[in-house]
């Protein structure tokens, strides 16, 4: 990079004050922000952008009062919410007249020279090549207001009725495109499009399908939803984008050393997309300022082919007058502004005939529809192949073989059937039903209480196989090191193991069966797993994948069990003494229990020879906590997962929630709301010293 002032001396020594060095870390990270997410030119790796993010936490939690407004520590998501406040639009959020024909444009500008030339003399009467238009993609999005108040942001709203908006801001600060803190001292109000990129959407909705989930229509709803979740975390991992394409209020600049501020003034729309731009915000760069409304129709009619290039969804066009002084002339009406308008495009849609439906079984079991179509040209590309979700999604449209369907592309890229031609039907067509064994294994097909989606119940199903072992192995499951998901994937492809159990039994001379194997990395899987069958019974039942059975109930079950003989013994009465255990949660545990190969499988886990903590009887276990229930929260001084092992090798449970059934909450600093319910409900609040004298 040649701009001097950018280089980064990342062995700077801390400088005597924490607090400028807190100032200097938060307003560099926010430089890099910038780049990263904005301009896409990066200048330092993500190694050296993640230990000055972590530098920052640190001084943070140290020196809590050192804290500036706009931190990018702000990103990270905390308690998750009861319920969304309403925040008041000081300016209105109205919404554009829709048009979506040529003609209606030509009739807004007809209708913007009447109003115009109304107070004009004659001599100086407007044409239509007077008159200037800024043209931009219309977003399809969810609408939000942005308020900052002297550089920092202060409010985040969704349009909501146009007036009052609910208060979305700790969701907003997660999009990393959002900037907490501007370059300019100002007030200011701007408006933007929070969307989810396509490619974000695809994965997305392949995950919830695999999962078993009900998939986003499109990524409208997939944005909508993701910004209004009470828990910020979930919206953080959704990955979405924003432009913003307005400011409501004239930005109140601050001078330095000045109490008083100055009002900036724009002339045209143009000028204040480019002031976005320069106070780092995401502006879309695709719009173009145009003379009279046939230059204008010219460029719509380009970007209907173009727009299906982008990453993002448009479903059609904003056309300004861009000259910003004829807007008080123009005026609004009860809903819009007279001065724009958005033009719609016609959603490419084709007619095809569905000449099958086959079930596909994803790697987490999940059983999905796939209609084969009728190979037909759509959006530029040969559909031939269209994913009908789940059982309820076909009887809710009544999907049939044989039936002529209406298809379109979910945000331009997923094939989906829309509806069906029922005018077209074939006669003695039978409704589709889903089949009540899997068809890669055989087993029995199960669904969960709350679930739509259909699951084999067999862990030994092959479809499943790949993923299934990859968990087996992973650092939340057994937790066997240098087992990468190709190493297994090889293993399940060149046929050296067929179920999970197979994967202790392997030795030096398996491994060396697999293409590029060499001895020393083989030697070295093969003592891995070796020294890897004594386990927890905990770490055992997560690795099992019971549907519905995490990691935290993985460890409530395994502290109240003790070994996998009474677990597997337990009915729904005794599972649902347990605080994690609902009756879905019991329910799905019955289920894998009663599935015979499920069983043959954990028969040939402890044939492998692997043993469970309570049968290899090891010392450092003790029963001190024996009962006890320990819910965490906030920074403790050594690492979660440390904390709630030591709890539960000494017989206690890490439940996540706090109830009347708590123990003890083990406070760590700047605590969670976790806090307040536990003081509510008269739990004991103890630290982490305490609990050192507790198991001591």
């Amino acid at each position: 990079m040649k701009d001097d002032t950018m280089q980064i001396n990342f062995s700077q020594s801390r400088q005597d004050s924490v607090l400028p060095r807190i100032k200097f870390l938060g307003e560099l990270i926010a430089r890099l922000d910038r780049e990263y997410y904005v301009l896409n030119m990066p200048s330092v790796s993500d190694l050296e952008y993640d230990k000055l993010l972590a530098e920052l936490a640190q001084l943070e939690r140290e020196h809590p009062e050192y804290i500036q407004p706009g931190s990018p520590s702000g990103r990270v998501a905390g308690e998750p919410l009861k319920e969304f406040g309403e925040l008041n639009h000081e300016t209105p959020m109205l919404s554009l007249g829709n048009s979506y024909n040529i003609s209606d444009l030509r009739e807004f500008e007809t209708r913007v020279l009447k109003d115009l030339n109304a107070l004009r003399p004659p001599s100086a009467t407007l044409s239509s090549r007077d008159i200037s238009y800024c043209v931009e993609l219309k977003f399809d999005g969810l609408s939000i207001s942005l308020v900052y108040k002297r550089g920092v942001l202060h409010r985040a709203a969704t349009r909501g009725n146009g007036r009052i908006g609910e208060d979305v801001t700790q969701n907003i600060k997660t999009i990393k495109q959002v900037p907490l803190t501007l370059p300019l001292d100002c007030d200011i109000t701007v408006r933007g499009e929070i969307f989810m990129p396509r490619d974000v959407f695809a994965s997305l909705n392949k995950e919830r399908e695999e999962a078993g989930e009900q998939v986003f229509a499109n990524p409208r709803n997939a944005a909508a939803g993701s910004v209004r979740q009470l828990d910020s975390r979930i919206t953080r991992q959704r990955k979405l984008n924003i432009f913003l394409y307005n400011i409501a209020s004239a930005p109140a600049i601050y001078e330095s050393g000045e109490k008083e501020a100055r009002i900036k003034t724009f002339e045209r729309h143009s000028e204040t997309l480019s002031f976005l731009s320069s106070l780092g915000f995401c502006v879309c760069e695709n719009y173009s300022v145009l003379n009279g409304i046939e230059e204008v129709i010219e460029y719509i009619e380009k970007w209907d082919s173009l727009r299906h290039n982008l990453n993002y969804d448009t479903d059609g066009m904003v056309v300004k007058i861009d000259a910003l002084d004829y807007y008080e002339t123009l005026g609004y009406t009860a809903k819009s502004p007279r001065f724009a308008i958005a033009y719609k495009y016609a959603p490419e849609r084709a007619e095809t005939l569905v000449e099958s439906i086959e079930i596909q079984v994803g790697k987490m079991g999940t059983l999905t529809p796939v209609a084969n179509l009728k190979t037909v040209a759509l959006g530029g590309t040969k559909i031939s192949r269209a994913s009908l979700h789940n059982a309820e999604e076909i009887a809710a449209k009544d999907i049939r073989v044989g039936d002529y369907v209406i298809i379109e592309k979910a945000g331009e890229i997923i094939p989906q059937v829309v509806e069906v031609v029922f005018s077209k039907r074939p006669e003695g067509s039978m409704p589709f039903e889903m089949p009540s064994t899997c068809p890669a294994c055989g087993s029995k097909v199960i669904k969960n209480e709350g679930e739509v989606a259909l699951r084999c119940s067999s862990i030994s199903c092959k479809a499943q196989l790949v993923r299934k072992a990859q968990f087996f192995v992973s650092k939340h499951a057994l937790d066997f090191e240098g087992f990468g998901e190709k190493i297994v994937e090889s293993l399940v492809e060149n046929g050296v193991i067929s179920n999970m159990a197979d994967i202790l039994k392997l030795t030096q001379i398996d491994f060396l069966k697999l293409p590029r194997f060499g001895d020393k990395l083989a030697e070295k899987l093969s003592e891995e797993i070796a020294s890897k069958k004594n386990t927890s019974l905990a770490r055992l039942i997560t690795a099992l994948q019971i549907p519905l059975v995490g990691e935290t109930t993985a460890a409530a079950l395994a502290s109240h069990f003790k070994t996998m003989e009474r677990f597997i013994a337990a009915n729904a009465d005794e599972l649902l003494k347990i605080n994690e255990v609902g009756e879905r949660i019991a329910l799905s545990i019955k289920n894998f229990f009663e599935n015979e190969s499920n069983m043959k499988t954990i028969e040939a886990i402890f044939a492998s020879g692997l043993k469970t903590i309570s049968e290899t009887n090891v010392s450092a276990v003790s029963q001190k906590l024996a009962g006890a229930t320990f819910v965490l929260t906030g920074t403790l001084p050594v690492s979660r997962e440390k904390a709630e092992e030591l709890i539960e090798t000494n017989g206690g449970s890490c439940p996540a929630a706090v109830s009347k059934k708590t123990s003890y909450l083990l406070l760590g600093e700047n605590p969670g709301s976790k806090y307040e319910k536990a003081l509510k409900l008269g739990v004991k609040v103890i630290s982490y010293e305490d609990l050192l004298k507790l198991v001591e």
